[in-house]
């Protein structure tokens, strides 16, 4: 069988990587509100419609920058994955990096970026939900089951509250500037959470 060309020109890796690091750039600089596409185009060395053809819209590029920026910060197995022994030091040793990674300007920078891009568009929200937050509130619920399973914490508990719990709190101290005592408030929290799951 004759191969099949595609049509066009491939991407270039340079060009994506070029127009991340403008709209990184722009989002660190200006902010949301202060970045758009013809912005990030001129940054980037590239035309307008090279940026959409790559990201259709503002909030699929932010959710980008954001993306990559947390996969160059978090460890090896940012997301965590049920192991032998008790489940909640896994979780609370994850929630608290997550709590100490909003220390740094940049990854709150960027988060808040994804918060403003996802209140604007309630559709883009749903998509920047699927990317960005479904895969670690999956991998946290499928957590503490191992720890129903084992017995650990009880079976009625309402498990996937409990995620919403520590990931929107995350945000809390985020959106209200607090996030040079995070790691000191995670602590609390999850302590609070975890022990209301407990089995008697």
């Amino acid at each position: 069988m004759a191969e099949v060309r595609r049509r066009g020109r491939p991407r270039s890796a340079d060009t994506d990587q070029a127009i991340l690091d403008a709209a990184g750039e722009l989002l660190l600089r200006d902010g949301y509100a202060g970045m758009s596409m013809e912005k990030v185009a001129a940054e980037a060395g590239v035309g307008k419609p090279t940026v959409y053809r790559r990201w259709p819209s503002k909030a699929a590029l932010v959710g980008d920058v954001t993306r990559r920026a947390y996969l160059a910060s978090v460890p090896d197995g940012a997301v965590p994955v049920p192991g032998s022994g008790k489940v909640a030091p896994t979780v609370a040793t994850w929630f608290r990096y997550q709590a100490r990674a909003l220390r740094d300007p940049r990854n709150a920078a960027f988060v808040l970026a994804l918060t403003a891009a996802a209140a604007e568009s309630p559709q883009d929200a749903e998509s920047l939900y699927r990317y960005h937050t479904a895969d670690q509130h999956t991998a946290v619920v499928r957590l503490l089951r191992a720890g129903v399973e084992t017995g650990e914490f009880r079976a009625d508990a309402d498990l996937d509250a409990v995620v919403d719990g520590l990931i929107g709190a995350t945000l809390y101290l985020l959106l209200t500037g607090r996030t040079s005592d995070a790691p000191e408030r995670a602590e609390g929290l999850v302590r609070v959470l975890l022990d209301g799951l407990r089995a008697t």
